[in-house]
């Protein structure tokens, strides 16, 4: 009777076992495809992750970087070829500068129209303004446009435009490295001394091999021979060096300063000549007043990739009239067909330059014109070429690459003051006389 009781009881339990047995075989061929699956998918997932990818912006990035490193860190140095700006071939971009242009080489005053391009502008009194004329040229005096005709004329007088290039080419081979260009006349000609006196102390540089001195009159002519600079006589530019006497002074109610600026304007007028001359032929320059010292080798900042695709770098001229924000005492410029159409053109303004004994003002008239809008033009960090005050003078540090004696009092007491007078006995070109040449309103 136990048998009996206990075979269904297996019976049912057999039975209940193979019916497990069944959906466990079911459950557990479910569970390994499913593995199989996802064991499957995970390895292609890793084969992918391990494979060696390069995303579109890293090519991009890798390739922009390999170039940037191969190419030479010179300033006069090739870019990519990609220049769609046109900063190093002879074309103007796409624009109005172009479109204007047409088959000119310049505008002339009447074209831009100066006065009228300076009307309602933000800069105050100091604007170019002529009421009875938009070019300006009526409000100029008969000898300003003498004076400025001679200077437009030795652009186009074949014989001087030849005899001035190859003065360049012979005195000034080598166009890898800017030429420095600083116009003078005798009254500023220590100032001049001083700086190359200062490259000697800052940077342990002789600048006359790399340095051409424009002279206004035939003792700055003689004082730069004497000194050993490479020196461009005002004949090779059609000016006549002149001097205003006491008389002329008392007649046109100038100060003595003023009668010591007089050949400021034939100084600046040939300087922009020189430049467009250069920019013609090639050369990178750099155009400086007298009155600056460099307390570094700004040829080495200048050649930064910042400022590789710029046109014009200048000091910062920090006053909200028409005289900035360009000071032209610093100028930074490269040869490109956008800057040779400008100076071309601000040769055009000469008779401009004489009216109002100022060039800063009419580069920065012609610099906002709408014509020149799409010139990259670059104002220096203040700190790093610093106008040179008392109250600026906390900001010197290992990073001011220059100072600049601005306005026309005092340069030579606060150069003195700040240790950056180097025209002493201790400099190979100190003449005691040129002490004479200091003007009285400077000490």
């Amino acid at each position: 009777p136990l048998k009996q009781k206990w075979r269904p009881k297996v019976s049912i339990l057999m039975g209940s076992s193979s019916r497990l047995s069944a959906r466990s075989w079911r459950f557990y061929v479910m569970v390994g495809f499913f593995l199989l699956v996802a064991i499957d998918l995970s390895t292609k997932y890793l084969h992918i992750l391990n494979c060696p990818r390069k995303s579109p912006s890293f090519s991009i990035k890798t390739t922009i970087r390999n170039k940037n490193e191969s190419k030479s860190e010179a300033i006069g140095s090739e870019p990519e070829a990609y220049d769609p700006l046109h900063f190093y071939d002879d074309k103007l971009p796409d624009g109005t500068l172009k479109a204007e242009l047409g088959k000119r080489e310049y505008f002339t005053l009447d074209y831009l129209k100066i006065c009228k391009a300076a009307e309602g502008g933000p800069w105050g009194r100091r604007s170019m303004r002529c009421d009875e004329d938009e070019s300006c040229y009526k409000c100029t005096k008969p000898w300003h446009r003498a004076q400025a005709s001679r200077l437009i004329s030795a652009r186009t007088d074949r014989k001087l435009v030849e005899e001035r290039n190859e003065f360049y080419r012979t005195n000034f081979p080598d166009k890898s490295r800017p030429l420095v260009i600083i116009a003078t006349n005798k009254n500023h000609f220590p100032y001049f001394l001083n700086w190359a006196c200062g490259c000697l102390v800052h940077i342990q540089q002789d600048m006359r091999s790399r340095t051409l001195v424009l002279a206004a009159d035939n003792e700055t002519f003689e004082y730069s021979t004497k000194s050993g600079f490479t020196v461009l006589h005002p004949s090779k530019f059609n000016v006549s060096p002149r001097h205003l006497n006491a008389t002329w002074a008392k007649v046109m109610n100038l100060t003595a300063n003023n009668v010591a600026k007089m050949g400021f304007p034939d100084s600046m007028a040939m300087l922009v000549t020189c430049i467009t001359d250069l920019m013609d032929l090639g050369y990178t320059i750099i155009s400086q007043d007298a009155d600056v010292v460099w307390r570094n080798d700004v040829t080495k900042y200048l050649s930064a990739a910042s400022l590789r695709n710029v046109h014009l770098a200048t000091q910062m001229a920090p006053r909200p009239d028409a005289q900035g924000p360009v000071n032209t005492g610093f100028v930074f410029m490269r040869p490109s067909k956008m800057t040779r159409v400008f100076m071309r053109s601000l040769v055009q303004l000469l008779p401009l330059f004489y009216m109002r004994v100022d060039d800063q003002v009419v580069w920065n008239s012609l610099l906002r014109h709408y014509l020149f809008r799409q010139m990259h033009v670059s104002v220096l960090p203040r700190k790093h070429f610093l106008d040179l005050h008392d109250f600026t003078a906390e900001w010197i540090d290992d990073s001011t690459q220059i100072l600049h004696t601005v306005s026309n009092v005092k340069k030579i007491r606060r150069l003195r003051n700040h240790k950056e007078w180097h025209f002493t006995p201790s400099c190979k070109w100190f003449d005691k006389s040129l002490e004479s040449l200091y003007p009285v309103w400077d000490l």
